[in-house]
């Protein structure tokens, strides 16, 4: 019985830190040194924090000389009727090596 609680205090205790953590941390986290980690930061500035951490980005072979390398970038967005939101993400890098980010939902 004693491993029982033991067991259901630490699956607790996980779960605050999954609850909890995310909007304290993902300014820490996404501090635009990569190109992932500055379209991140772009989503947890429009507001939603935990969705910048679970958000599916997969690189293209697609290279624009002026705006940078393109990203698709998907992710849950509860302020969407669908809730799904495609976003394409051109990430460009600065010459202080960090990264610019200009995106839009597809279609």
């Amino acid at each position: 019985m004693q491993k029982k609680k033991r067991l259901l205090m630490v699956g607790l205790l996980v779960l605050i830190v999954i609850i909890v953590f995310p909007p304290i941390l993902a300014p820490l986290a996404h501090d635009n040194d990569s190109p992932r980690s500055a379209i991140r930061g772009e989503i947890y500035k429009s507001g939603h924090p935990y969705q910048s951490f679970f958000a599916l980005i997969t690189k293209h072979d697609y290279r624009d000389k002026d705006y940078g390398q393109l990203y698709n970038v998907f992710w849950f967005n509860y302020d969407s009727p669908t809730g799904q939101t495609a976003t394409l993400c051109y990430t460009k890098e600065l010459e202080t090596e960090k990264y610019e980010v200009s995106c839009g939902t597809g279609p």
